[in-house]
């Protein structure tokens, strides 16, 4: 009897190990392989537009401008590529002449232009953002729904090891041949219940090539992957509401301080290199981190309002 008890555990016990501690292998064109929120063409922005690294002697020759604007939209025309055409406004509004009506509208529609164009731009990281987000935190919840399964497994099974032995004991007649039982299918279920306390440090090969946090985490100087409007207000001291620190200078300071923690020179390659084996907490991140950036983005939007109320009045 003892030894038919101990078989029909031990084929319990083997069910249940076999299935819980299945490896995850996502299908080759999965989310975690491809992304599939990179940009399907390379944009090209023009140079004419493009940001001054700094527009302080502009400034100083240039008293209209900072008599009608404020420092703040003054460095938001430099990074939407309008202070030229504020300069040419201001000139015509000053100085007016009969037909300059026609000039007047053809430069308040290019301004028009480069503001429909910045928003744009924004919307368009913005979305990226998200998407990444949301296919990072797409895996880690597979992780965690399968985590979840062999928790609830491993918990099964110790309840059933308990049942197995409280019956083994109470049938046996030998006191020898029952405490041995007894103690072995309490170390065992013990053991069971025990794992399921523990992650199963599960991870999937998750991989981004064009990789948004990199150039945020290295402070760069300048990026290929970010737009060179939005670019230069993350860079600008001024657009942050102390003026002391860059956005994404204080961006990288949260990450570090509410998301990531120390990190070693691995996990550091594996958030901003290419990817790698991902386990679900570090997809979590990942994706706090991409929203956290996708919200700084969307923020550039008030600046836009700042400049539109400043030029409709």
């Amino acid at each position: 009897m003892s030894f038919r008890i101990c078989l029909w555990v031990v084929g319990w016990c083997s069910l249940f190990t076999l299935a819980s501690c299945r490896s995850f292998r996502p299908n080759a064109l999965s989310a975690s392989t491809v992304s599939y929120c990179v940009p399907s063409i390379q944009y090209a922005y023009d140079s004419a537009y493009l940001p001054k690294p700094t527009i302080q002697t502009i400034l100083q020759a240039d008293t209209l401008l900072t008599q009608r604007y404020s420092q703040h939209d003054l460095l938001l025309a430099n990074a939407i590529g309008v202070l030229p055409l504020l300069q040419e406004l201001i000139l015509l509004e000053k100085h007016p002449i009969a037909d300059n009506q026609v000039t007047l509208l053809r430069i308040r529609q290019k301004i028009l232009n480069r503001f429909l164009l910045a928003s744009t731009q924004i919307a368009s990281l913005a979305a990226e953002l998200d998407c990444e987000g949301e296919r990072a935190d797409q895996i880690a919840t597979y992780l965690d729904q399968r985590d979840t399964q062999r928790i609830r497994r491993l918990t099964i099974l110790s309840i059933v090891i308990g049942a197995a032995t409280t019956v083994a004991t109470t049938l046996l007649t030998s006191d020898n041949t029952s405490k041995v039982i007894g103690i072995s299918g309490g170390i065992v279920g013990a053991g069971f219940g025990g794992l399921a306390a523990f992650s199963s440090n599960r991870t999937v090969s998750f991989h981004h090539q064009r990789n948004l946090l990199t150039d945020i985490w290295r402070q760069s100087d300048s990026s290929s992957m970010y737009p060179p409007m939005i670019w230069y207000i993350l860079n600008e001291k001024s657009f942050s509401n102390t003026h002391q620190f860059s956005l994404h200078y204080t961006i990288r300071e949260r990450w570090k301080n509410y998301v990531l923690g120390p990190l070693s020179p691995e996990q550091e390659q594996l958030y901003f290199g290419e990817g790698g084996n991902y386990q679900a907490d570090d997809l979590h991140n990942r994706a706090n981190m991409l929203n956290q950036l996708q919200s700084s983005v969307r923020s550039i939007n008030q600046d836009l309002q700042s400049l539109a109320i400043t030029l409709a009045n």
